[in-house]
């Protein structure tokens, strides 16, 4: 009942808001499930420790609305533990000590009667369903979490797993969110969150978080973290890790927006450049997690995106949708992502009316409309010849926002490279090896690959791309991709080693381009050629003023 009171006392009424929410969706739960149904994963972590509590104040607001409402059926078991939800828990060897701790003592101090699960964890809860009546499971999934990008607050589990519902009650909770909850409720946490963690998982796999460090080599509580994009800082990989250290740990991701490009309507030209952009300065577009990502014109899967990806990277760039249409929506969904309103810019405003005057209408005021609040920033740009545009760009949060149309949006990248450089620190661009072979059965290969992957897969991304009909006769095309030209140069030679002799037709640096057209022009190398093509696509689509997400009259015009 404590936390129920402590949920309606509070004064932050967006918390108070996704707390109620949280608890109305473990209600809905129960009365769709029964207590018998419903199943509670806890783990020891932030998110678990929040939903433990949720799911207490559900029971206790359901408790005092039957003693409010007497004679009505409450669903509630007083007598059981947590009312009659199953908790559950899966042990693994890997398991900080810290974690096990403060799990037995939660299980001892809110009687949860907890079900300690080994092995597999597919398996093991294969087991739990068939052993018990739970039709439905409560998890700790946040938008942010590697495994969410599909997921609801009610979503069936997935393929090839036990069938139960998933339940994700703080699906839409930022980090600052659980940690103003876990706060506001005063109750106890894993140790470990006051110790510089932010995200646990393994003993193998996860460390402080260097964001937290102090000038005195200590570590700041995981509550204090500045930057909650950050959270899983300390859980990346060797090489993930590495660039953390050294400060320069830069991932971006993309989100291409129009119906016209999942309608084929118009070639998506953007990804294309904006990756070789990007990695031209040293950011990498992420593989560990989904990097790219085209949606229609939808304002409720433009704001899931923003969200999920934001949280997930260190920067997310959109393209399309700024125009002064029906169709165009992203400064809507981005408000609902930031959980702001939509409404005029004031310089926004004042620049489109003092460039259109008297013609201003309210399509072209469309086009000054921002989120509100002090997330939102103005990126200036430079026309052709220096003068600063009128338009400005928006960078609001992590959030860059690019119009679809290619033209205009190589034109605005400009800015938007000067302003990271500006702000990160600098960093080896990812610089690119093709080898083209002669070869066109892959198992040859494998095997050399599995090698040089061995010895220098931690600094070197390699890939293997089959092609046809190429001028050269090429095959197969081998990638090489480094910051370190030294180990790059070093991963070429090995392969050339260990492939058959005269595989090798040729090797091109700082090409990524597989594929060359049928015949090249006169004069034109292969790696001229192979780009040509996606640069004239590019020039065809300004060229035809192909609408590519929405227009922009006004830097058309200026």
């Amino acid at each position: 009942m404590e936390v129920l009171q402590a949920v309606e006392a509070c004064d932050d009424t967006r918390l108070r808001a996704r707390c109620l929410q949280a608890i109305q969706v473990v209600s809905r739960t129960l009365d769709l499930y029964g207590t018998r149904g419903v199943a509670f994963s806890f783990n020891g972590g932030k998110d678990s420790t929040v939903l433990l509590h949720i799911i207490r104040a559900a029971l206790a607001q359901r408790q005092r609305q039957h003693e409010t409402a007497a004679g009505l059926p409450n669903g509630f078991c007083d007598d059981l533990p947590l009312g009659g939800v199953l908790t559950f828990f899966f042990h693994y060897d890997t398991d900080f000590p810290e974690v096990l701790a403060f799990t037995h003592d939660t299980n001892k101090r809110y009687g949860l009667a907890m079900e300690i699960l080994t092995g597999d964890f597919k398996r093991g809860l294969e087991q739990l369903l068939q052993q018990t009546h739970v039709q439905a499971i409560i998890l700790g999934t946040r938008r942010g979490d590697p495994n969410a990008a599909d997921q609801e607050t009610f979503c069936p589990s997935s393929a090839g797993w036990p069938p139960f519902m998933r339940v994700n009650p703080i699906l839409e909770w930022s980090y600052h969110d659980v940690w103003g909850f876990l706060q506001l409720a005063a109750v106890p946490y894993c140790c470990l969150y006051d110790q510089g963690y932010t995200s646990l998982g393994s003993v193998s796999n996860t460390e402080r978080n260097s964001a937290l460090r102090l000038e005195d080599g200590s570590y700041a509580p995981a509550h204090m973290l500045p930057d909650a994009r950050l959270e899983r800082a300390g859980r990346q990989s060797r090489v993930e890790r590495s660039d953390s250290v050294k400060g320069v740990r830069r991932t971006a991701a993309l989100l291409i927006i129009g119906d016209e490009i999942l309608s084929a309507k118009v070639e998506d030209v953007n990804t294309r450049f904006l990756c070789t952009e990007l990695r031209a300065i040293g950011w990498r577009v992420c593989k560990a997690s989904v990097g790219v990502v085209v949606v229609g014109d939808d304002v409720a899967a433009i704001c899931r995106e923003v969200r999920a990806l934001s949280a997930e990277h260190d920067i997310v760039i959109t393209a399309g949708g700024l125009g002064p249409t029906l169709d165009d929506v992203t400064m809507a969904a981005l408000a609902e992502a930031l959980d702001q309103q939509l409404a005029l810019h004031p310089q926004l405003e004042s620049r489109i009316r003092a460039f259109f005057g008297a013609n201003t209408t309210g399509a072209h005021l469309k086009m000054a409309e921002a989120p509100t609040g002090s997330e939102v920033h103005l990126i200036e740009y430079h026309l052709e010849g220096g003068a600063v545009s009128p338009f400005p760009l928006l960078r609001c949060r992590n959030v860059y926002v690019l119009p679809g149309i290619p033209a205009l949006l190589q034109k605005k990248w400009r800015a938007v490279e000067v302003h990271l450089r500006s702000e990160a620190p600098s960093q080896a661009p990812f610089r690119t090896a093709l080898l083209r072979l002669r070869l066109t059965d892959e198992t040859q290969v494998a095997t050399a690959l599995e090698r040089v992957a061995a010895e220098l897969g931690e600094e070197v991304q390699l890939g293997s791309y089959p092609v046809s009909d190429q001028v050269d006769g090429a095959g197969i095309v081998l990638s090489l991709e480094s910051r370190a030209c030294e180990a790059l140069a070093a991963a070429c030679e090995r392969l050339k080693e260990l492939l058959p002799d005269g595989a090798v037709i040729s090797e091109h640096q700082d090409c990524t381009a597989i594929n060359t057209p049928v015949a090249s022009p006169p004069g034109v190398g292969l790696a001229a050629a192979a780009d040509g093509g996606v640069v004239a696509a590019a020039a065809a689509a300004a060229a035809t003023g192909a609408v590519h997400g929405g227009t922009d009259a006004a830097d058309g015009t200026a």
